[in-house]
């Protein structure tokens, strides 16, 4: 476990109540997590381009942004801008096969549902936490080569 790094999982999306949910389980499903949201693809890049804040560990991206670039346009330049080292997570109510296709295609490690209720949301976020945090390694700033 990376305890002496902060493990921050930024959310792109532009619905507040997603990410307040998100803060708000986290607090007893992954407590070690910061949970960061970007409502655009400006603000995502802000965050990103901004060396006095921490790589965000793992990214949470919805489809549909209701502007553009949607996640899908931002995507691609996510992935090239982390050098694919930052593993990135479709988030969406989307079912549409094209989108798996294409998100997996242009970099996206998953493609999830978001969960329809609480309790959803509760075995969603334990999920992140077991494989993203206990499980896997993800890089620290100073492991992207700028």
């Amino acid at each position: 476990m990376q305890q002496e790094y902060p493990f921050v999982v930024l959310v792109i999306d532009d619905e507040p109540p997603i990410s307040e949910i998100l803060a708000r389980v986290a607090k007893t499903a992954f407590p070690e997590a910061t949970f960061v949201n970007a409502r655009s693809a400006q603000e995502t890049m802000d965050y990103i381009n901004n060396e006095a804040e921490p790589l965000p560990k793992l990214i949470l991206l919805d489809v549909d942004l209701h502007q553009y670039p949607n996640g899908l346009d931002l995507l691609p330049k996510l992935h090239e801008c982390l050098k694919g080292k930052v593993p990135i997570i479709m988030l969406t109510v989307s079912n549409d096969t094209e989108n798996v296709r294409r998100a997996t295609a242009e970099g996206a490690v998953a493609f999830t549902r978001k969960p329809g209720d609480l309790d959803g949301w509760k075995a969603y976020v334990t999920m992140l936490r077991q494989y993203w945090y206990e499980t896997a390694r993800v890089p620290l700033r100073e492991d992207v080569d700028w």
